[in-house]
């Protein structure tokens, strides 16, 4: 997988994803908006691109400040999650921030996407609290979020 800065035309394969039942894509307004936040140097958008097809199949979304990072959305298309490529983009994106001055990361995840927690655990994140009642599910009902931080090496 190639990992590169997001540009325009990644976008409307972004919206072809295939999600989870719980899971909300985010909108074109959306992605356009963290585009024009990563030209300002606002934000990080990479983008993971199949090898064989030169297709989007995942992406992350981190705003940071000074030395401050928020993940605010990571998502691999439905068809290639379990091969290692949230890891692959992750890592990449955490490499990159550090670069960037970035010393501590933080994200949130519902604690039913085991597969996520079980990421962001075995990469050295440590969940540090609990957001009761933060995410709206699909049926009406609420979720707790975890925030998760990574102090940058």
């Amino acid at each position: 997988m190639l990992i590169r800065s997001l540009v325009e035309s990644d976008i409307d394969q972004i919206l072809a994803f295939k999600l989870g039942y719980h899971e909300t894509p985010w909108s074109k307004k959306q992605l356009t908006g963290v585009l024009q936040a990563s030209l300002r140097g606002t934000c990080l958008v990479n983008v993971g691109i199949d090898d064989k097809t030169r297709v989007a199949i995942a992406y992350v979304v981190a705003s940071y400040v000074l030395d401050q990072a928020d993940v605010q959305n990571i998502v691999v298309d439905e068809p290639f999650r379990g091969l290692g490529w949230g890891r692959k983009i992750l890592q990449a994106t955490t490499n990159e921030l550090g670069s960037r001055g970035v010393t501590e990361l933080f994200l949130e995840v519902r604690p039913s996407n085991q597969a996520a927690v079980n990421l962001y655990q075995s990469m050295g994140f440590e969940c540090k609290q609990k957001r009761q009642d933060y995410y709206l599910g699909v049926d009406g009902m609420r979720e707790d979020a975890w925030v998760f931080s990574l102090k940058h090496r």
